[in-house]
């Protein structure tokens, strides 16, 4: 059923393809952020809210930091249900939260939450959500995920956790010209090999979207262990971290 202006929260079922699987056969932890941000997107164009949308008002989403935990890998070609909602915010607020929810009949497989801001076309600068241009009969849904604070992220990393390079291709870039969120988390996690992450029992990723990164830099994968797991960082050219993130493991980890 096609969801009407006024759906605070969007579902959506969908097949666990081949191209969305790591090496276990199962939904990739990367594959889930892609597809907690692509039901997002379709949501917010359903909504008014979309890209084109935005663009016409001189604006833009921004996404300052997400966290998305993993209960079950669903594996390929099994059937799953999708479902995403904005979170309520006042007028002049200028960050905002969406959230996110991936199940298999009552079992829940994800959860997540989003982070974003609004952004200038014109200046570069952040904007109140007043600007967003959300439908003024959309009921905004109490229920949230993931309740607990975002981290806040420090940068503890030296030149010995330094543990690969990525440049950043084409392919790692969206249409506004930046590298993908998503292309981060796979660098990220490229910093394992397969059977090393075959052995972390990974509960949460959780990543702040620092500074932009564009098609031909090259940026330094760091990598270090906190109590929790491992933090993470992607580096630019001279030090300025582009994301940190922390990779959150259970007490079976292999690694």
């Amino acid at each position: 059923m096609k969801p009407t202006r006024n759906d605070s929260i969007f579902t959506k079922e969908l097949v666990i393809t081949p191209s969305m699987c790591d090496t276990s056969a199962t939904l990739g932890y990367a594959n889930t952020f892609a597809l907690f941000q692509d039901i997002a997107s379709e949501h917010a164009e359903q909504i008014g809210v979309g890209t084109a949308a935005m663009a016409a008002r001189g604006v833009f989403w921004l996404t300052v930091h997400t966290r998305v935990q993993f209960f079950q890998k669903p594996p390929m070609l099994q059937t799953v249900t999708a479902q995403t909602w904005p979170g309520f915010y006042k007028p002049k607020d200028r960050r905002c939260f969406r959230y996110y929810r991936l199940m298999q009949g009552e079992r829940l497989l994800a959860q997540g939450k989003t982070e974003w801001a609004i952004l200038s076309l014109l200046n570069g600068r952040l904007c109140p959500l007043s600007d967003t241009g959300f439908p003024e009969d959309f009921i905004f849904s109490e229920e949230t995920v993931c309740p607990e604070p975002l981290l806040r992220f420090t940068d503890p990393f030296t030149e010995n956790d330094a543990v690969m390079q990525h440049i950043v291709r084409a392919s790692d870039t969206d249409f506004g010209g930046h590298m993908n969120n998503v292309a981060y988390v796979r660098t990220l996690l490229d910093s394992f090999s397969a059977k090393e992450l075959a052995g972390l029992p990974v509960e949460e990723l959780e990543i702040h979207f620092s500074t932009p990164s564009f098609e031909g830099e090259e940026l330094t994968v760091c990598r270090t262990r906190c109590d929790e797991g491992w933090l993470l960082a992607a580096k630019k050219d001279g030090g300025k971290a582009s994301v940190l993130a922390r990779l959150k493991c259970g007490e079976k980890e292999t690694l």
